[in-house]
């Protein structure tokens, strides 16, 4: 019997992309952005890289089974893929409105749509998976330096970081001592799904505000959602005057800030002379590379321009 095409099942990428192929689309190159292959320019951070490359949407911030876990009868769990997708798709349909035109952020339905997308695009970065598998090295290394029980699990009941207590099952010890590759990923998996709410809800008390460019001017890159604080180092969501931003499109940047005091849900129009100050901080918090539809020497020179200014200002 054959089948309604329609009632096909849609295979599995195995390259899973943590920036969203929709959302790179805008940042395309002007000629390709509509085009069925968009293409973006690429620079790296990385001395060992090439130069600038011009390269498909595709193949950019995507990693092999990033977010399917192997399971136990060597099949792979679709689940957190599945519902990246749903927000996507849901956040495609505005997307153009946001990146491009003049959003009502103070409409609740855009408003928590983002918040979830911004989330996410946080926590769902390799550069998160990283963090999974230092500190449950970190923890090993720890629990190993500990009294123990005659059994050889650690002498400990609780153990307290974040400001959270977490209880310590020593039956599990050795099964936690050696986890591997799989168990980092099924935790990162885990820390996406359970974590992207509770940054979401941070995000919705902050002020929200759009810098807004007439032409294509803002630039991304492979770890877009910024966090920074003026007197502080490292900063979290939570953290009190803490400056969330992100990249809309290659137009829109959205600033998420604790000023409360000035208005609310409104439209900045850029300085150009500020340009490269936001594609400078851009730059700074990427993990390795850029993404821009613009030529990267422009940019550049942009950037290099604002930081010398920043450097002559404060020697």
């Amino acid at each position: 019997m054959i089948r309604n095409p329609k009632h096909r099942v849609r295979p599995k990428r195995k390259h899973l992309h943590w920036v969203p192929e929709f959302y790179l689309r805008y940042f395309a190159t002007p000629e390709t952005r509509s085009a069925k292959r968009p293409q973006v320019w690429i620079f790296s951070k990385d001395a060992s890289d090439q130069d600038e490359s011009l390269t498909w949407i595709r193949n950019v911030c995507g990693k092999r089974y990033l977010y399917a876990p192997l399971e136990p009868d060597g099949s792979r769990d679709w689940s957190l893929e599945d519902q990246l997708e749903k927000i996507e798709a849901t956040l495609g349909r505005i997307w153009k409105e946001l990146a491009e035109g003049f959003a009502q952020l103070d409409d609740v339905v855009i408003r928590n749509g983002v918040a979830l997308f911004v989330a996410v695009m946080h926590l769902r970065n390799p550069e998160t998976r990283k963090m999974v598998e230092a500190i449950h090295q970190q923890l090993v290394a720890f629990f190993a330096g500990m009294p123990r029980w005659p059994d050889g699990t650690p002498r400990l009941d609780s153990f307290e970081m974040w400001g959270r207590t977490f209880p310590v099952d020593a039956q599990g010890w050795r099964e936690f001592h050696s986890w591997g590759k799989n168990e980092h990923d099924k935790l990162f998996v885990d820390i996406v799904r359970s974590e992207a709410i509770s940054i979401a809800e941070m995000l919705m008390k902050k002020r929200w505000s759009v810098v807004f460019a007439e032409t294509d001017t803002f630039v991304t890159s492979d770890r877009p959602v910024a966090i920074q604080h003026l007197s502080r180092e490292t900063a979290g969501f939570g953290t009190p005057d803490g400056i969330v931003s992100f990249p809309l499109g290659p137009r829109r940047l959205l600033v998420m800030d604790d000023m409360h005091h000035e208005p609310e849900n409104q439209y900045y129009p850029l300085q150009q002379t500020n340009a490269g100050a936001f594609n400078l901080g851009i730059w700074r918090n990427g993990s390795r590379f850029m993404i821009t539809g613009r030529p990267v020497p422009d940019v550049l020179t942009e950037i290099c321009d604002c930081a010398e200014a920043y450097e002559g200002g404060s020697a």
